[in-house]
């Protein structure tokens, strides 16, 4: 599964063993998982033959992580307390200034495996991808315990929307595993708290590079206890308008109400004139169903202006993605 390109990439050596690859962990409160992961990861990458990795860790914690992350040897990026979104924006701004490769983000959570970093270079050494996406329901076996159903249908439900908004036949809306050519990273645009994994796809798609899902395996934690779904209904509340908003999907809307809504005042005006005998002056009796016609109309035209401008805003973040230098 991929979708067409419409930029120009930097070409990379075919070789991702040459590489440097960037690696950014999401934290909150996981000094108890941090050091395993991080050893996992440097072991991972040497026993692939790949260069020691640059870590990075966008943290949004109350516990020793950032600490422990300093002890570890790794780039710690304080989150200031405002959400995954803007902590993992600085995170990926502060892995550009690296000048990698290439970046991966991983959760810190002992979930993924780093051995399969591999899977997820290839389609990018290949030419075949800009984004590589891991999946945990691409095949049967992939998750290595009990997935509880809640988690399930949060998953489902949100896999379906970026399925609809975006058409690409996404299987996983939390796949924490990733790797990202720097041209991708570059003209992000992460506009929520809560979406950083679903509004990055969608963002992605948006402008054009390829998206491309691979299985991965989904370990249970060593520690701790998930934060991604705690209410199913309070993070659908959260992602849904962000969603939205990176999809253009809004735009459709704007545009069909408006229409709707000036369709049914023409046709109301219709039904009045034709109540008059089609006679100016029987007008006069109806001036309140005149102004149902007048705000019908005003708020259709108002709505088309909306949906204008915010089409013209997401043609103009377009255009300055495509022509910022790489």
């Amino acid at each position: 599964m991929e979708s067409p390109s419409f930029h120009q990439v930097r070409q990379l050596d075919p070789d991702p063993r040459h590489w440097k690859i960037c690696l950014v962990l999401p934290t909150r409160d996981e000094a108890a998982t941090l050091p395993g992961v991080v050893t996992e990861i440097r072991d991972a990458f040497r026993q692939l033959g790949l260069r020691d990795p640059l870590i990075i860790i966008s943290d949004d914690s109350h516990d020793d992580t950032r600490r422990t992350a300093a002890q570890l040897g790794v780039h710690v990026v304080n989150g200031e307390g405002k959400g995954l979104g803007f902590a993992m924006r600085k995170a990926l701004r502060a892995a550009l200034a690296l000048q990698p490769d290439l970046v991966m983000t991983m959760d810190a959570d002992g979930q993924s495996d780093p051995c399969e970093v591999m899977t997820f270079l290839e389609p990018i050494a290949k030419d075949e991808a800009d984004l590589v996406l891991g999946s945990r329901f691409l095949k049967p076996g992939l998750v290595a315990y009990p997935y509880p159903f809640i988690n399930r249908l949060g998953t489902r439900m949100l896999s379906g929307m970026m399925r609809a908004m975006t058409g690409l036949p996404l299987t996983d809306s939390h796949g924490g595993l990733r790797a990202w050519r720097t041209e991708v990273v570059r003209d992000l645009e992460i506009i929520g708290t809560h979406t950083y994994v679903q509004e990055t796809v969608i963002d992605t798609w948006r402008k054009g590079y390829r998206i491309r899902e691979v299985p991965t395996v989904w370990r249970k934690r060593v520690a701790g206890k998930s934060r991604v779904v705690g209410s199913i209904s309070k993070y659908v509340m959260y992602t849904l308008p962000i969603l939205v908003m990176q999809s253009g999907i809004h735009v459709r809307w704007l545009y069909r109400a408006a229409f709707l809504l000036v369709l049914l005042s023409v046709s109301y005006f219709l039904v009045i004139f034709s109540e008059a005998g089609f006679h100016k002056a029987g007008l006069f009796v109806r001036i309140p169903a005149l102004l149902c016609v007048a705000m019908l109309a005003i708020i259709g035209i108002q709505l088309f202006t909306l949906g204008f401008m915010a089409e013209m805003l997401r043609i103009a973040s377009i255009r300055q993605s495509q022509t910022t230098p790489s």
